[in-house]
């Protein structure tokens, strides 16, 4: 039985965690222990093991289903979405480092997209791409901008890049609208489209040079203009 005074009682469910999902006593979608049963098996308070399985939920790990109990999440797409939001409020990001960020690795990300969307995917980006350019205001249109991206982040099938992106995708929501006015009060009337068309167009028939090249255009625009 592990031991410890109640601010470490954090580390010992996630020591707790690990070691089971290394036995694969655990796994995506289990539930787990109670309050009570993990209370008693860690030698600590129920209350302890209700504030730890807060935490483990906002961090995105767990998911809490009332009258049900606490699950290990199925999928992790928001994975640490809310409190990487909170530090990079904290430490000033800055438009240039989300701008490196994505210039590091959407270029990479386009050419595996183009090898590894699926039918479903095409369809997801098909209908981002086309409300994108459709009569909507520009809030609802950034919006749409950040979800083609974020379909072709979820297409290269990379669980890494995945979560790094999503990790970042507070700010890249705060400042995809600014880039947009950016590029269009600079560039040539349409340019938006165009880029965006080259790398859907490249993507949906799955050539991954185009892909390569179309996304490395777009982010030259994009830091051209900033």
């Amino acid at each position: 039985m592990l031991k410890g005074d109640s601010n470490k009682t954090y580390y010992q469910v996630m020591e707790y965690l690990t070691d089971e999902i290394r036995k694969k006593n655990l796994k995506k979608g289990d539930n787990m222990p109670t309050e009570r049963e993990l209370a008693e098996h860690l030698g600590v308070s129920r209350a302890a093991i209700r504030e730890s399985y807060k935490i483990l939920n906002i961090v995105g790990l767990l998911r809490s289903v009332p009258s049900q109990g606490t699950f290990i999440k199925d999928e992790f797409d928001e994975w640490l979405v809310e409190p990487m939001s909170i530090i990079f409020k904290l430490s000033d990001t800055t438009m240039n480092d989300v701008l490196e960020f994505r210039r590091m690795i959407e270029v990479e990300v386009a050419t595996l997209a183009a090898q590894k969307i699926t039918d479903r995917e095409i369809e997801i980006l098909t209908e981002c791409y086309e409300k994108m350019f459709s009569d909507i205001s520009e809030v609802e249109k950034a919006k749409y901008d950040k979800m083609f991206h974020g379909t072709i982040v979820k297409a290269a099938k990379n669980q890494i890049i995945l979560n790094a992106y999503n990790a970042m995708s507070p700010m890249l929501q705060i400042f995809t609208l600014d880039i947009r006015s950016q590029v269009v009060n600079n560039e040539h009337e349409g340019i938006l489209e165009e880029i965006h068309r080259d790398i859907y167009e490249a993507i949906v028939e799955r050539n991954v040079e185009k892909a390569r090249i179309s996304m490395q255009i777009h982010m030259e625009t994009i830091i051209k203009n900033y």
